[in-house]
């Protein structure tokens, strides 16, 4: 039995991967991305239905939009750089919603325009009070200096 202590992502990056549980649909190369089926964890999709065909990457589309609003946006502070993405993404009329590889391109553009250390911060909630905000700060500009340090010394 090993012990396992975790390891801090600003020393250690992370690679996040979002995956479907069981409700994806598979296509082959060429053929029709429509489909008829209510299936999606995310029940605010505007176009889903059981009689009028939608396309199902523009369902994957809103639902990442909408899983950054209501997991980063409304829970933390800090994160309006993703409202672009956000808003393209969340469009009520699927044709005015990006493609996976447009999406992407407004992430990676975005991205670009980013300062590393407001990469490295941590999440600031929305729900913490003043005393906490002052405490995690506080660690938050211990860890930085330390991380500078490293990067000196190395």
């Amino acid at each position: 039995m090993y012990e396992l202590s975790p390891l801090a992502r600003i020393d250690h990056p992370v690679r996040y991967y979002l995956i479907d549980f069981g409700i994806s649909s598979h296509f082959l190369e060429g053929s029709s991305r429509y489909v008829t089926e209510l299936k999606s964890r995310d029940k605010e999709v505007p176009e889903l239905s059981a009689d009028v065909p939608y396309d199902a990457m523009k369902v994957d589309i809103f639902t990442l939009g909408n899983l950054y609003r209501k997991e980063f946006l409304q829970k933390y502070h800090g994160l309006d750089f993703l409202l672009p993405l956000k808003e393209a993404a969340t469009q009520q009329q699927l044709e005015r919603r990006p493609t996976a590889e447009v999406a992407f391109a407004i992430f990676e553009d975005i991205s670009l325009c980013l300062i590393s250390s407001l990469l490295r911060w941590r999440l600031r909630s929305r729900a913490e009070s003043q005393p906490e905000r002052v405490l995690y700060e506080t660690v938050a500009v211990a860890r930085e200096g330390i991380y500078h340090f490293k990067r000196l010394v190395t």
